[in-house]
């Protein structure tokens, strides 16, 4: 972070400053008084949350003490005794909209390009992959891990610096009215939509609603912001073709997808034992009636990737860079840890994808896995462990059970390649296995639910024979990374 002065912090969040000098410069804010210690030398502000069960006010001294300089306070808040005089303590009438109002803020320092990523399902992903690809050719900033939130987002813009060319934030949401607070901040002046699935739809009700708070990430365009939509997503067509859901401050969109008709499209694609392969059609800069193609090689599994990758160089290309050199990033790219990360051990193949999961991620893994041959060593069975999906409201049931319908039709479509096994955890995910078996069939999975990980994992250890290949996918709160520990142990 650049190192701003406290007076133009206080004066950005409209504070006042009840202690300490305005002269102090600040070089890093956290929201957490245990990580200041290891924040190397950065004079940290530290910002006080307050939380449904804990008012992050009582950990200011532990901040004073791990070496932060200064502090906000909500209004009214009684600042303890004995902080050392050059402590400064800023006054606001809300902590946490303090801290977007000084990220708005600094943001406004740079005049460089915020590419703002956002969507349903692999805005993380896509969010790697359009750095890779931006790195080929500018010094870009990007959002670490996936600090997407009201609270992480503005943490996310802190680290720009004077350096940087570009940034790439990624942009999450799961209420009404979160997206517009995260576009004030970000300004992103590029922003793409990756698809709009059903994550979060106990609170936001319908996809219509998703997509129209998803695409709130346009509220601050100017008239050169450009927007890019997956044309594989029936929703975000619809927005390319009729400009639903948009206001007229969207002036220039471009599409991106497995369809044709996108500006840029990709086809023949193929999965390999090292990664896929596709061709890249997108139209020659000099004229763009004319078409042009290139040949992409991914060092990661599925179309997801692909369509991901299609982002990258929609948006590099908008930059300025073109495909043969964006590729160069792209195919250096590799996935963050439990992103799909494939694990060889004692003769089995483990697709670690546990960070995460929505009813359409599951689909697109289960894809993916079907899709693997396993070259060298092939792969003879297939295993899916699938935990909860959570956050899904009223319609969790029904978006399980669709799951497993899905499961059941992709192993009647091909039943060389199919799900041997299906191991269910949680609650709801039973309805997969109920969706899987819905009707009696050869090409069905076997189907066992557990209502915890440990006893799914003692089970495969006794199913799991070498040649195996296991997908193993929950939502983060489900924990599934501890089925992988055990599986990646010799038994």
């Amino acid at each position: 972070m650049m190192k701003v002065k406290v007076s133009d912090i206080a004066a950005a969040v409209n504070g006042s400053l009840l202690q300490g000098s305005g002269d102090v410069f600040i070089d890093g804010f956290s929201t957490n008084s245990k990580e200041i210690a290891q924040m190397e030398d950065a004079a940290v502000l530290f910002v006080p949350i307050m939380g449904e069960r804990v008012d992050g006010h009582r950990f200011i001294g532990a901040a004073v003490e791990a070496g932060a300089k200064a502090c906000f306070v909500r209004e009214g808040y009684e600042v303890p005794a004995g902080l050392p005089e050059s402590f400064c303590v800023i006054e606001v009438e809300d902590t946490r909209r303090a801290l977007q109002d000084a990220a708005a803020w600094y943001r406004g320092l740079f005049p460089i390009p915020v590419v703002g990523i956002t969507g349903s399902v692999g805005k993380t992903s896509t969010k790697e992959m359009v750095a890779a690809a931006l790195s080929s050719a500018l010094d870009v900033h990007k959002t670490s891990g996936n600090q997407n939130s009201q609270i992480g987002l503005p943490l996310s813009i802190f680290g720009i610096e004077q350096h940087h060319q570009v940034a790439v934030i990624e942009m999450g949401m799961s209420e009404f009215g979160e997206m517009e607070r995260l576009a004030r901040i970000a300004r992103p002046q590029y922003a793409a939509v990756t698809n709009i699935g059903v994550a979060h739809i106990g609170n936001l009700h319908s996809q219509e609603n998703i997509r129209s708070e998803k695409l709130k990430i346009t509220e601050y365009f100017d008239e050169n912001g450009v927007l890019f939509l997956n044309l594989d997503d029936p929703l975000l067509k619809e927005v390319a073709d009729s400009r639903v859901a948009i206001g007229d401050n969207v002036k220039h969109i471009v599409t991106y997808g497995t369809d044709p008709e996108a500006d840029f499209a990709a086809s023949s694609v193929s999965l390999g034992d090292d990664g896929t392969d596709f061709v890249l059609t997108y139209p020659k800069r000099e004229d763009p009636q004319i078409r042009v193609s290139e040949h992409v090689h991914l060092a990661v599994l599925g179309l997801h990737h692909v369509r991901n990758a299609l982002t990258a160089f929609a948006i590099a290309y908008a930059l300025g860079i073109n495909p043969e050199t964006a590729k160069v990033g792209l195919e250096r790219y590799r996935p963050m840890a439990m992103r799909g990360n494939i694990v060889k051990t004692f003769g089995r193949t483990i697709i670690d994808d546990t960070y995460n999961a929505s009813p359409d991620s599951m689909k697109s893994a289960i894809e993916v896995l079907g899709a693997m041959r396993g070259g060298v060593e092939p792969i003879r069975r297939r295993i899916v462990v699938f935990a909860d999906v959570l956050e899904l409201g009223e319609s969790s049931e029904s978006e399980h059970y669709g799951v497993g319908e899905f499961i059941r039709e992709y192993n009647k479509k091909d039943p060389d390649h199919r799900v041997n096994y299906l191991v269910t955890i949680g609650k709801d995910a039973e309805q997969i296995a109920f969706g899987a078996t819905a009707d009696i069939g050869y090409t069905n999975p076997v189907a066992k639910h557990f209502t915890d990980n440990a006893d799914a994992a003692e089970y495969l250890k006794s199913l799991i024979v070498k040649g195996d290949a296991i997908l193993v996918k929950g939502s983060r709160g489900m924990h599934t990374e501890e089925i992988v520990k055990a599986l990646s142990e010799e038994f």
